[in-house]
């Protein structure tokens, strides 16, 4: 069954949600650990895949923002301080997602990454310098929150 985009908006801030998904996909997913992921900036390029995705994490008790780039992220984590995680994926034009990682990395250093691609090996990002949670597309929502609420390493100094 297809989820089905509605006029209902993720966590009342003008986000649209999905109906459709069976009650045991709604529940928010528990984090492994430690600090809970309540809101999380989807970045990809393909704006339809950024936007399901983006659906798909509010269907899951998320509350979720999209940016359709690497610079516009950055503008968004700059006016949105709630922001927690960031999933991003790698092959972008202009800055890519690893690049968008380490600098998000280095400006907001409690903020959780997991990158994605259809077309990145995930030892490509490993030899980056910083290993990052890493999912291939096409993937599961559930991985994805999975690896959103996952404890990651502390970034590396400096």
């Amino acid at each position: 069954m297809q989820p089905a985009m509605n006029a209902s908006r993720c966590a009342g801030r003008g986000r649209p949600s999905v109906t459709g998904l069976p009650d045991a996909l709604r529940n928010e997913a528990a984090p492994a650990a430690g600090r809970i992921v309540r809101k999380v900036l989807v970045v990809d390029d393909e704006h339809d895949l950024a936007d399901l995705v983006q659906a798909l994490l509010c269907g899951h008790g998320l509350d979720a923002r999209t940016a359709y780039s690497a610079m516009e992220a950055l503008r968004i984590l700059e006016d949105d301080p709630e922001i927690d995680a960031v999933f991003a994926d790698v092959m972008m034009p202009g800055m890519n997602g690893l690049e968008l990682a380490n600098t998000i990395r280095s400006l907001y250093p409690p903020i959780r990454i997991v990158l994605t691609s259809g077309f990145t090996p995930p030892a490509l990002v490993e030899r980056h310098g910083r290993p990052y949670p890493y999912v291939a597309k096409p993937y599961s929502i559930e991985t994805v929150i999975k690896l959103l609420q996952s404890e990651q390493a502390p970034p590396a100094p400096g």
